[in-house]
């Protein structure tokens, strides 16, 4: 089985890098690390609880706004998603629910106050450049995150620390929206 997952959020918040250390295991080479222009396409292996193995198709859209026209049929059809940060950028954290929640609601059945918010986790990454305690930004995104009924999760992409976390939340959320055949 296949399903269709979405990584959304601004420019250079490290969704490209997740995926790729998500999919393979490592962090890309900072030297050849672009901004994704439009789309890339990854999949993922996961194994459910049920012992059942599935492909996740990971959609990883840039955060351009020049191709969002382009990308905005392309998230019809997703069951889940990732909605990325920069914990370093909080208005990357604002656009979440003033943009990106908005276009997916345009542009697909989904409609994530009424209870699809639940098929999306709200990522903050790059917890690595910043000083901790990382209270405020838990606290901000639980508040933001809280009426839609998302999960909320800190990351860094780069030294792999919360993926772990991460994915298995991530596991939880597919098995809960992905009816088996």
């Amino acid at each position: 089985m296949i399903i269709k997952a979405v990584v959304l959020g601004d420019t250079e918040c490290g969704k490209t890098s997740f995926t790729s250390r998500w999919t393979t295991g490592s962090f890309p080479d900072p030297a050849t690390l672009r901004t994704t222009v439009g789309a890339s396409f990854d999949t993922k292996k996961i194994t459910l609880s049920d012992g059942q193995d599935l492909t996740l198709s990971l959609w990883d859209f840039g955060g351009q706004m020049r191709f969002i026209e382009t990308l905005k049929g392309m998230i019809r059809g997703a069951k889940v998603g990732l909605l990325f940060f920069d914990v370093g950028r909080m208005s990357t954290l604002d656009a979440i629910f003033g943009y990106w929640i908005p276009m997916i609601e345009e542009n697909s059945k989904l409609r994530l106050k009424e209870g699809d918010g639940e098929r999306f986790i709200l990522v903050g990454n790059k917890i690595d450049l910043i000083e901790q305690p990382f209270d405020h930004i838990e606290e901000e995104m639980r508040r933001l995150a809280e009426p839609f009924g998302m999960e909320t999760q800190l990351i860094s992409a780069k030294t792999g620390i919360g993926i772990e976390t991460l994915d298995f939340k991530f596991v939880q959320l597919i098995e809960k929206f992905v009816k088996s055949p």
